[in-house]
């Protein structure tokens, strides 16, 4: 690791770009950029990639790589280096092929889009599952290891470890049987009781699924970090940028126009560590960042104003914010006052607050066309339902006194004390006067939230965010009484057979078809009051090559199999001015 080095506004990155363009020597096997030139419109091996973040992640330095330590946000600083055993197959289904599916969220991917990355197939059965590794992969070499084929005994040393890590928790519950390799490309998981799908989500494409060598289990070294990916770590400068080169030897490759390619086109990327939000977006407005996810959509008017040619995707995102209530106490275990206080509730005010008109409902699982296996619009909802929806604060007052509170009651609702969280309660806090409900506002510090959050003992009710990555994982996960993410701590027998169902329901169909079912039953009784959606915005200049606007292919921003097949039109960039 390099000293720091301190950047000031929009000379940290022309600084940066000068520290790329100096990196060293092409790695064995690597494209020079001084090869012949291509033809117009063909692919263009090499040029440096700059790449933007998650916009709160790319604002900090990086945690210690190793996931033993328990965190999350040194996962995107992984994906380039490290793999998973699943991957979307956005090149089969995606805008350059059957355009099923946009991958565009970063939050969901269906199943039925999956395909192996590591393995080459996979066998489930009641009892394990039985893995086949795809042979001709090779870790990438460094001081801390020769490069070498992957085989299936490193896929089980890695399984082992994650197993033991706090991250593991949930694949330790379902595997405590063993986990071996049978040959040198197959390994097989024994299930402790039945099949359970979760395993094929938490150690295949779920964010903390990316495959390490034994090699460097343990290591707290970013210097170490050694993958089967597109791209090998390079340099990580503190407060300055990460750094990485292309992978020779990545097994991957592109077709196009009936030539096979070898990938990534690209020579060098490097990730920008920009503290100030304003000069992280005047970077990508001047064109010295390339290609920038999760941009919030405060930004996305003046961006699409002051930067001529950009091109971006902006669609609903996986999960949002809501008043999560303690189902368990009064008054919040009667469904009725449940369903006042949503009625009560104007939601349309607080998607104004994100500045993008976007259509009801709320639905706690992320929509996008034209995966429509799920979503129901909300026109075609019971009754019941669509009333949830149409604010009306008379209503929800009577409907309290029905329910035996005329006078109203008083209520503690726990928020961060973030300006954003603060704001959103304080709204709260005047809609709910309206129905006779009083709001004592308590903003605690993040480590005091997490813990009320999940130790679940806060009081009446929490504002708080809620993911949604996956609808079955919303049910299974999410809402099953004995769930450890079931915030509001709702409870309901057939919600809970349906969950059991569709967590050992090995056909995507039928499992989304019993989802389906369970969230039915659920949504008109109002475990938690949804107030808005998170947005996600991702943008791009187009002298990006190969690029069809995909954002994500695991379950959590993962770009960079798809930033594997882009190429840069080094012409029209210089063309546009950059």
């Amino acid at each position: 690791m390099k000293t720091k080095i301190l950047w000031l506004g929009l000379s940290f990155l022309l600084v940066a770009a000068l520290v790329l363009a100096s990196c060293g020597e092409a790695a064995p096997g690597e494209q020079e950029e001084e090869e012949e030139e291509p033809a117009v419109g063909e692919p263009q091996y090499g040029g440096t990639l700059t790449v933007g973040l998650a916009f709160l992640f790319s604002q900090a330095d990086p945690p210690s790589p190793d996931i033993a330590d328990g965190g999350r946000t040194q996962l995107d600083w992984l994906y380039p280096i490290q793999e998973s055993p699943l991957s979307g197959d956005f090149v089969k289904y995606g805008p350059r092929g059957t355009d099923e599916f946009g991958w565009h969220l970063r939050g969901y991917n269906p199943r039925k889009f999956m395909k192996g990355q590591l393995l080459e197939s996979w066998d489930i059965s009641e009892e394990k599952v039985v893995w086949h590794v795809r042979p001709g992969i090779y870790w990438q070499g460094r001081d801390v290891m020769e490069s070498r084929e992957l085989v299936a005994e490193d896929i089980v040393a890695w399984l082992l470890y994650f197993r033991e890590a706090p991250g593991g928790a949930g694949f330790k519950s379902y595997t405590t049987g063993d986990i071996y390799a049978t040959d040198k490309y197959t390994l097989e998981i024994e299930f402790s009781d039945g099949f359970n799908f979760m395993l094929m989500y938490e150690v295949c494409y779920e964010d903390r699924a990316h495959v390490f060598p034994p090699e460097i289990q343990g290591s707290k070294k970013w210097d170490d970090q050694v993958g089967t990916g597109p791209f090998m770590f390079k340099e990580y400068v503190v407060g300055s940028h990460m750094a990485y080169d292309r992978n020779p030897i990545w097994w991957d490759t592109a077709t196009i126009d009936g030539v096979e390619y070898e990938l990534p086109f690209i020579n060098k990327v490097i990730v920008p560590i920009i503290p100030d939000p304003a000069t992280q977006i005047a970077a990508l407005r001047t064109g010295m960042i390339d290609w920038h996810e999760q941009i919030p959509a405060v930004y996305w008017p003046s961006l699409l104003e002051t930067a001529p040619g950009i091109e971006s995707i902006r669609a609903v995102a996986a999960g949002g914010m809501a008043v999560t209530l303690n189902n368990t106490k009064p008054p919040f275990d009667d469904v009725n006052v449940r369903r006042a206080l949503m009625i009560g509730t104007d939601i349309e005010k607080f998607i104004d607050l994100i500045g993008v008109d976007i259509p009801l409902p709320m639905d706690w699982v992320p929509y996008y066309p034209p995966d429509t296996s799920w979503y129901t619009p909300l026109e075609e909802w019971p009754e019941d339902v669509q009333i949830l929806y149409e604010y009306n604060p008379t209503l929800a007052k009577q409907m309290l006194a029905d329910a035996g509170h005329p006078d109203g009651f008083s209520i503690e609702l726990v928020c961060q004390t973030l300006p954003q969280a603060q704001d959103q309660a304080a709204m709260i806090k005047d809609q709910w006067a309206k129905i006779g409900v009083e709001v004592d506002i308590n903003a605690v510090d993040a480590a005091t939230f997490s813990n009320l959050t999940y130790d679940k003992t806060y009081k009446d009710a929490l504002l708080r965010g809620l993911e949604t990555a996956d609808p079955v994982v919303t049910l299974v996960r999410w809402r099953r009484t004995d769930a450890v993410l079931n915030w509001p701590m709702y409870s309901n027998p057939e919600v809970d057979a349906l969950a059991d169902r569709a967590q050992a329901e090995k056909d995507f169909d039928e499992q989304m078809s019993l989802t389906k079912e369970g969230l039915a039953i659920m949504r008109p009784e109002v475990p938690m009051v949804p107030l808005s959606p998170n947005v996600d915005g991702h943008f791009w200049w187009p002298w990006l090559k190969n690029y069809y606007g995909e954002r994500n292919v695991g379950d959590f921003t993962n770009p960079w199999p798809i930033l594997a097949h882009i190429w840069i039109d080094q012409d029209l960039k210089a063309e546009m001015g950059y």
